[in-house]
């Protein structure tokens, strides 16, 4: 019993030596685990941020299409706005959760993220292996090699923090596309009504051109009008037909312009809403401390500036590894002649030549230009805010100078002409001037009150923290269709 005493105890050791070791293997592999940060990858992140981040801006919700439960309570919403009468707000609320263009920008988040978790990986170990057999027979030569760069180890948190500065960067340019989209249907919408509005024009137009071409009928029936007046008063209402005509068209277009941007199709095309543009607001916007305001809110900067947050992560990584970027350590088992030999690898570049002068010089000129482009886009964004509230102002003082003077002015002009017409003190030619004035009168109030809701929309936009862009959304008036004039009597 005492012999075999010896023999238990080194038996027990050896098994507790290689206990030991594979614990000490496996935590090391625990460790490296743990490094890598057990990353998974969620498709929705970031997502909630961006819904409450336009919520507060704006007051509008998002939702992400993603096939579950909640796709089905977006879809009863988006039926319960088309049923009522639609207006601005609920358009760009339908367009908001229904369109796909936009369900696809939502995938950028996805694209960010995934480069946040690519980038809290390590490298995969790398095994190499080779055989050689002699020409003269006998056992080959093998070779095993397993390596993995540990340097990524200790770089790991500055790749870290470059991918998460640009995660936070591309959520605000999600959110900023959300908030033009937005503004881009408002704009659709407003347009949309002026052309109903100006389709409702013409035919009140036409209607009165009829009667007016059936008293003249009579006149000329009468011998109290030649036929060169009839002629005129019955170009001027076939000109009216024509220009009615543009109008319905002008009207079919814009409509499916709004479908495509709501994301409607079939049934859901059967909305409805108000004919006419509202009138400008009793308590217009409030521009006190705009330029204050606009920069305080600025999802633009907020992205220049996580953009140069971006740019000056990039120059530490650089920096870091400038001179050595990468070094891979690992085993190498070799056997020759029949016998095994093991040892450790390294590998790393010598920095001779390329010593990352590139690299780092690289990234100090897109700091540098970053910041620059943060103070050019201050000054424009405080620009825009000026011209937009000058803008609106004159506006709205138009649209008002309209339809409080000029408009009654113009309807008691014809009014009063009608009469003076029907007591045969006037000719035909001196009413239908008076219609004609009338007329560019009505259209030029259109395009007026157009121009306001126009300039809203982009002072709107601007105040929840988007710079409008020519290119997003138009600034110029749109050209309405008039009836055409005969100047023979002018």
């Amino acid at each position: 019993m005492q012999r075999r005493t010896p023999m238990r105890s080194q038996c027990r050791s050896q098994v507790t030596d290689r206990v030991l070791r594979a614990h000490k293997a496996g935590s090391v592999v625990a460790v490296l685990v743990l490094l890598s940060g057990c990353a998974t990858f969620d498709p929705r992140a970031g997502f909630s941020d961006v819904s409450a981040d336009v919520e507060m801006r704006g007051g509008m919700q998002v939702a992400w299409n993603l096939g579950t439960e909640l796709d089905a309570q977006v879809a009863q919403k988006v039926r319960e706005l088309l049923a009522a009468k639609l207006t601005a707000d609920a358009a760009v609320q339908v367009a908001l959760l229904n369109n796909r263009d936009l369900q696809a920008t939502y995938a950028e988040l996805g694209v960010a993220q995934a480069d946040l978790v690519q980038a809290g990986l390590l490298k995969n170990p790398i095994f190499d292996f080779s055989a050689t057999f002699p020409l003269s027979g006998g056992a080959p030569d093998l070779e095993l090699t397993t390596a993995m760069d540990f340097l990524g180890i200790f770089y790991m948190p500055l790749r870290k923090r470059v991918a998460a500065a640009r995660f936070e960067d591309a959520k605000l340019q999600v959110t900023g596309a959300v908030l033009d989209f937005a503004a881009t249907v408002r704009a659709a919408f407003y347009r949309h009504q002026a052309n109903d509005q100006m389709l409702e024009l013409l035919q009140t137009i036409g209607q009165a051109l009829t009667a007016s071409l059936e008293v003249a009928q009579r006149l000329h029936d009468a011998g109290n009008i030649t036929d060169l007046d009839l002629a005129r008063e019955r170009a001027l209402l076939e000109d009216a037909k024509v220009q009615l005509r543009a109008a319905e068209t002008a009207v079919r277009q814009s409509r499916e312009q709004l479908n495509t941007v709501m994301g409607l199709w079939g049934e859901q095309t059967a909305w409805h809403t108000d004919r006419r543009l509202p009138d400008t607001p009793q308590q217009p916007l409030p521009v006190d401390g705009l330029e204050t305001r606009v920069l305080r809110q600025s999802v633009d900067l907020a992205s220049v500036r996580q953009r140069m947050i971006v740019a000056g992560e990039q120059v530490g990584v650089y920096r870091a590894t400038a001179l050595v970027p990468e070094a891979d350590l690992g085993v190498k088992a070799e056997r020759s002649d029949g016998e095994w030999e093991v040892g450790p690898t390294l590998e790393f570049p010598i920095p001779l030549f390329d010593q990352g002068q590139g690299r780092v010089g690289r990234a100090m000129a897109e700091l540098r230009r970053t910041q620059q482009a943060y103070y050019a886009l201050g000054v424009e964004i405080r620009t825009t805010a000026r011209a937009l509230r000058e803008r609106l102002q004159g506006d709205r003082d138009r649209a008002l100078y309209y339809r409080d003077i000029v408009l009654p002015l113009r309807e008691r002009i014809v009014n009063e002409t009608q009469l003076q017409y029907n007591a045969m003190q006037i000719g035909p030619l001196d009413l239908l001037r008076a219609r004609e004035q009338q007329i560019q009168t009505a259209v030029a109030y259109v395009e007026t009150l157009l121009d306001y809701w126009v300039t809203h929309t982009h002072l709107g936009q601007l105040l929840s923290g988007r710079l409008p862009r020519p290119n997003g959304l138009a600034m110029g008036r749109m050209e309405w269709p008039t009836p055409a004039t005969d100047n023979g009597g002018h």
